[in-house]
C-alpha cells in the first residue's frame, strides 16, 4: 500500500507541485545522515528520522492535500526544504561535536587566499575601503544586510516563480524547489566531507581590527553569530550558491528580479569574504555546484515550460 502511495506521487508529481518527489529525495537523504550518524560518529541521531515520518504522513494524506487551494500546496511544498536546511544544519553541526571536532581543512584554503591577497580577503577589502572614511562603514552595513537578504531570497524567488506561471503550469515549482533541496543536500555534504571553520574563527587571533559596522550593521553580524549552531559550515558557501541558484532561475524567466537578484548575490559574494565568514574556494566551488543543482532539477521534473508560457511582468 505505501509502496503504491510513493509511486502514485512520483508518477503523478503534477498534482502536489512535486512534494511527493522531493519527499522521497529528503527520506532517502536523511536515512543515509541517520546510518552514517551511527556508523561513522558514534550515535544514531533520531531526529535525522523526523523528515520520514513526515514523508510517510504526507504519502497517505496525498489524495486529501492534491484536492486543496494551490496556494496552500505551494505552502507544504516548503515542508521539505525547511526540514533539509534547518534540521540537516543542526545535524551536522550534532556530528561534528560528537567525534569532538573533525579535522579542519582550513590551511589549505588559506594558502590559496595568501596566494591571491598576500594574506586573507578580508584585510585586502578592508585596506581597499579604508580610505573611504565613513563611507566604508555604509559598504560593510550594505554588505551585512545582503547577506541576511539570503535567508528570504529563495522564498522570492519561489513566489516569483509560482506567480508568474499558468494555473495549469503552477506544478513546476516542484522543479525550483527541487533544486534548492538538492543543492543544499550536496553542501552539507560537502561539509562533512572537507570541513571549513572560515577566517572570523581559524584566523582570529590575525584580525587585529574590528569590523567597521554602525550600530545597525552590528546588530545584524551579531544576529547571524548567535544563530550559528554549525562551525564546519563554510565549503562550499551555501550563501553564495544559494543567490546564485535563484539568479538563475530569474534569468531563466526573464523577470525583471533579475537584477536585483544578481546584485544580491554580487553583494553578498563580497560580504562572505569581507566580514571573514568565507575563504575565496568557498565561493569558487560553490558557483559550480549550485548551476548543476539547477540543471539536475530539469532532469527529475522533465516536463519543459516555454517562455511563453510565463504571463507579463
Amino acid at each position: 500500500m505505501f509502496e503504491y502511495r510513493v509511486q502514485e506521487a512520483w508518477d503523478n508529481y503534477r498534482e502536489d507541485f512535486g512534494i511527493g518527489r522531493n519527499a522521497l529525495f529528503v527520506m532517502f537523504f536523511n536515512s543515509f545522515l541517520f546510518f552514517l550518524s551511527g556508523t561513522a560518529f558514534g550515535y544514531f541521531h533520531s531526529a535525522a528520522l523526523y523528515p520520514i515520518a513526515i514523508a510517510i504522513i504526507f504519502y497517505f494524506l496525498r489524495p486529501q492535500i492534491i484536492k486543496l487551494p494551490h496556494p496552500i500546496i505551494l505552502s507544504l511544498a516548503l515542508v521539505p526544504v525547511t526540514l533539509t536546511v534547518i534540521l540537516n544544519y543542526f545535524l551536522i553541526g550534532q556530528f561534528d561535536e560528537s567525534v569532538g571536532a573533525l579535522i579542519r581543512m582550513d590551511p589549505f584554503l588559506v594558502k590559496f587566499d595568501q596566494y591571491i591577497f598576500e594574506h586573507s580577503a578580508a584585510d585586502w577589502f578592508y585596506n581597499f575601503t579604508a580610505p573611504l572614511g565613513y563611507f566604508q562603514t555604509i559598504i560593510y552595513d550594505l554588505l551585512m544586510l545582503a547577506y541576511n537578504a539570503y535567508f528570504f531570497l529563495a522564498i522570492i524567488g519561489l513566489i516569483i516563480y509560482y506567480r508568474l506561471l499558468p494555473f495549469e503550469k503552477h506544478h513546476q515549482v516542484g522543479r525550483y524547489v527541487a533544486s534548492v533541496i538538492l543543492f543544499y543536500q550536496a553542501n552539507y555534504l560537502f561539509y562533512m566531507i572537507i570541513p571549513v571553520t572560515g577566517p572570523q574563527y581559524w584566523m582570529m587571533d590575525q584580525f587585529n581590527y574590528p569590523l567597521p559596522f554602525s550600530a545597525f550593521g552590528e546588530f545584524l553580524w551579531h544576529q547571524i553569530n548567535n544563530a550559528q549552531g554549525t562551525f564546519i559550515d563554510c565549503f562550499p558557501s551555501g550563501h553564495t550558491g544559494i543567490t546564485f541558484l535563484v539568479t538563475i532561475w530569474m534569468f531563466k524567466i526573464n523577470h525583471l528580479f533579475r537584477f536585483t537578484s544578481m546584485i544580491i548575490c554580487f553583494l553578498t559574494i563580497c560580504a562572505t569574504l569581507a566580514i571573514r565568514y568565507h575563504y575565496t574556494l568557498d565561493l569558487i566551488c560553490a558557483l559550480p555546484l549550485a548551476y548543476i543543482c539547477y540543471r539536475a532539477a530539469f532532469i527529475l521534473f522533465p516536463t519543459r515550460v516555454s517562455p511563453a508560457h510565463f504571463r507579463s511582468h
